[in-house]
């Protein structure tokens, strides 16, 4: 399972992760639930900023990037059997529309995990910390 979660080299291109260039900042920054815009507004801090404690709660913050993500896989998963069940009974717009929802749902979070855990990896290694998957 530590494999699936290591960044591969398919997510990235030149200095930037494949995400931003899927538009996971604007997903990120409008999420309904949690996005940054929603977060400013209720003044949630997701890391503490005090410095004996930051590369530690980064290091929770990568292991939450893998339970949230887990949560996304499952809900995908249950997601495709039941649409695959009714495959015969749906028409084409409401594939369109059943894809569209699921991607929002499940395929975009999962991106912003993978996104988020790339970041974390990223600032832990430049200040001389080491990846949790080395």
């Amino acid at each position: 399972m530590r494999q699936y979660f290591n960044p591969k080299k398919f997510e990235f291109y030149k200095s930037k992760s494949i995400y931003e260039f899927l538009g996971i900042k604007w997903f990120k920054k409008y999420l309904i639930t949690d996005g940054d815009l929603v977060r400013r507004w209720k003044n949630v801090k997701q890391i503490s900023a005090r410095n004996k404690d930051r590369f530690n709660e980064l290091y929770k913050a990568e292991r939450n990037t893998k339970k949230y993500e887990i949560i996304h896989l499952i809900f995908l998963l249950i997601f495709i059997l039941i649409v695959g069940m009714e495959y015969e009974n749906i028409s084409t717009f409401n594939w369109v529309i059943i894809l569209l929802i699921n991607l929002y749902a499940n395929i975009y979070p999962i991106f912003l995990q993978r996104y988020n855990r790339i970041r974390i990896i990223r600032v832990l290694t430049k200040n001389g910390y080491k990846s949790p998957y080395e």
